[in-house]
């Protein structure tokens, strides 16, 4: 077993505590993982802490989730300084405008006849990270959602053409590695299979991105195949990782991982 690089506490929209990750990922034989919770570094803290007393290699990170142009692009951030005030600063506000992108999609469900409150949504959250998932648990609560039909119902409603979606706005994608590298941070571009447009690599690359996420539980071997040259033509660092969220996600941890962490091996 390797290092899971993508993996979500209750810290964002996971479903596990630090300590519930951790233990989970001993019982699954890894060597490590980076916690890298959405948009805040509010868990590092406490799961550093925990993976002390399991002498367990955990790695700081963080999700950002930026805009550019029609495409939602998510940057991964590593072995950064994670009480960096400039950083600290900018993924408050970051928070905070999700905060108000939350409540104004739970607005639009009310338009369309779904009466979710923001009371109920927060009994679903940390109070700071909220999210469409803590929002879907909220429409579940109140029975808007047919178990059997989760996906479809989270897609008519939430998905990135939900009639209740609202796009991302608090930061761009040269902005959020600027940022991660300001920390002394390695940014790394998050499931590009998802974003659907590798061909934007070397553009970000021109800006400082330093890896790929090239391991991911839906990349197909096809574009994993690809991805690795386009890696190796930018010199760019090669991760994996499960983007874990517990119980509310398809993905197990260490189902995407890789066997050493690619800046040691490089002499980062």
């Amino acid at each position: 077993m390797g290092y899971d690089l993508h993996v979500h506490s209750t810290y964002s929209d996971g479903t596990l505590t630090p300590a519930e990750v951790l233990d989970r990922a001993i019982a699954k034989g890894l060597k490590g993982i980076a916690i890298t919770d959405h948009d805040n570094v509010d868990g590092i803290a406490e799961t550093l802490a925990e993976a002390r007393k399991r002498n367990f290699q955990v790695i700081p990170g963080v999700e950002i989730t930026t805009d550019f142009g029609e495409y939602e692009a998510h940057i991964l951030g590593y072995n950064f300084d994670w009480q960096h005030p400039r950083l600290l600063q900018k993924l408050e506000q970051i928070v905070a405008s999700r905060v108000r992108r939350a409540q104004s999609m739970i607005e639009k469900l009310n338009r369309h006849h779904v009466p979710v409150t923001w009371e109920q949504v927060l009994k679903f959250s940390n109070g700071r990270f909220v999210g469409r998932p803590h929002i879907f648990k909220a429409m579940e609560a109140i029975g808007y959602v047919d178990s059997q039909h989760r996906n479809s119902v989270f897609d008519y409603y939430l998905g990135q053409n939900g009639v209740a979606y609202i796009p991302h706005q608090e930061i761009e994608t040269k902005e959020a590695i600027e940022l991660i590298l300001d920390a002394g941070g390695i940014p790394v571009l998050a499931h590009p299979g998802r974003v659907g447009a590798d061909h934007l690599i070397e553009q970000f690359a021109g800006w400082g991105l330093r890896g790929i996420e090239v391991y991911y539980p839906s990349h197909m071997q096809e574009l994993i195949d690809r991805l690795l040259i386009v890696a190796e033509k930018l010199q760019l660092y090669v991760t994996g990782g499960s983007d874990f969220h517990g119980r509310l996600g398809q993905a197990e941890l260490g189902d995407a991982q890789v066997s050493e962490l690619p800046w040691v091996l490089s002499g980062k």
